[in-house]
């Protein structure tokens, strides 16, 4: 068995969020765009029939379910891109699991401290996170996102190098 389990950053899966995020974004502008083709056209077919609370009317309705959508995909997609940055800006680890206990952020939680190792949903954009608390309280949290190794393979040698006494609970992802 090996003496320890390093887990470094992977910038990978980041870069893939930010790169889906931007098509979301192109795709709802795309049809933010076609939406005020449409209802210029509309108007200019109608515009002797429409009143101006009409014309109004006709284009903040028109437009305002796709500029919901265009919003939305601008708030993730710069979530997604300070996302990014930040895996790229933290240079070592993101956490070392061996026989004295966890590293996180270059504080060790020795085994003996260790309140509870937990998985949780993560807000609007972001994914799961893993969070290891001690006994007083405070806590250490990283996106699972973020990092190298499967949850499994973090709980597998959580349990082995805790003697059995901590594992990874992952009921916070609700599977």
């Amino acid at each position: 068995m090996a003496s320890e389990l390093v887990v470094a950053y992977n910038p990978m899966p980041a870069a893939e969020r930010v790169a889906h995020y931007q098509g979301v974004l192109r795709s709802r502008l795309i049809w933010l765009g076609v939406g005020v083709v449409v209802l210029l056209g509309i108007w200019f077919w109608q515009r002797q029939v429409l009143t101006t609370v009409q014309t109004v009317l006709l284009f903040v309705l028109g437009l305002s379910f796709s500029g919901v959508w265009a919003i939305i995909a601008a708030v993730l997609y710069g979530k997604a891109k300070r996302q990014l940055a930040e895996v790229n800006r933290i240079e070592g680890s993101a956490m070392r699991i061996d026989g004295q206990g966890i590293t996180v952020s270059d504080r060790l939680i020795a085994w003996p401290q260790v309140g509870k190792i937990s998985t949780a949903r993560g807000a609007l954009g972001a994914g799961p996170v893993l969070t290891i608390s001690d006994l007083s309280g405070s806590s250490q949290t990283v996106p699972l996102a973020h990092l190298d190794a499967l949850p499994g393979t973090i709980d597998n040698a959580i349990r082995a190098f805790s003697g059995g006494r901590h594992w990874l609970d992952t009921s916070g992802l609700g599977n």
